[in-house]
């Protein structure tokens, strides 16, 4: 009685094996053609990176005046005026032009090398104005909460800039690369500020046997020329049309 048993469980045994295996013979066999032969990335429709954007710049004209401080000018004013006038063709990109006035004299350095050692650096020429096309590239828009009723909005671009700096005697082209924000306090308002770096020719003050008051006073085509590079901070105003 106790084989027939056993024999009985071997048999089931075995059938369900045999059952098992030909189970997943018939599973892993599948169709070609039913077969995945490609993924598939979904696809989101209306891809808005910015809601409610309160300062639209498509097709609008921006007009500034700024103050200019030349951060690594050892002998000229560091001091300057300009204006400048935007049209955004659409939310990231500007096309404008800026134009500015150098102040006259010299920087305090350069007083204090007259004032101790006797260098007269008046007697070298001095940029007195620039006038560049400059190319905008929106980074960044976004907003800032000051109050619960009040909102900052923002702008973070790069810009690239290329036109003539004229000194007393000639001009130089100019290439300016640099990085701006906007500080938007009202939609139409807004605080600008412009970091360039100006590269362009330029004549050398520091010229021996040219510069004591009691040396010949030079021409200024006999200083001599080199490729100068003058980190400028702009600081303005701005309106929106």
């Amino acid at each position: 009685m106790r084989k027939a048993v056993i024999s009985l469980i071997s048999m089931i045994g075995l059938t369900g094996l045999w059952t098992s295996e030909s189970w997943c013979a018939e599973a892993l066999n599948l169709p070609e053609e039913e077969l995945a032969k490609e993924s598939v990335t979904p696809v989101f429709d209306r891809m808005v990176s910015l809601k409610n954007r309160n300062v639209a710049l498509e097709g609008r004209i921006d007009i500034g005046g700024y103050y200019g401080w030349a951060l690594t000018e050892p002998i000229a004013n560091v001091s300057k005026l300009g204006l400048n006038l935007y049209y955004h063709t659409d939310e990231e990109h500007a096309w404008g032009l800026f134009l500015n006035k150098n102040f006259t004299g010299l920087s305090g350095y350069a007083k204090q090398l007259n004032s101790q050692f006797t260098l007269d650096f008046e007697r070298a020429p001095k940029p007195e104005l620039t006038v560049m096309v400059d190319y905008n590239l929106l980074a960044f828009y976004g907003k800032m909460s000051i109050t619960k009723q009040t909102v900052l909005n923002l702008n973070l671009y790069g810009s690239l800039a290329g036109g003539v700096v004229k000194y007393q005697h000639k001009s130089y082209p100019a290439l300016a690369p640099g990085l701006g924000q906007k500080f938007y306090l009202t939609n139409q308002f807004a605080l600008r500020f412009d970091l360039r770096l100006f590269i362009h020719q330029a004549p050398i003050p520091f010229k021996p046997g040219a510069i004591k008051q009691s040396d010949p006073i030079p021409s200024y085509s006999e200083f001599e020329e080199r490729i100068t590079y003058t980190t400028v901070l702009d600081m303005g105003l701005s309106y929106l049309f």
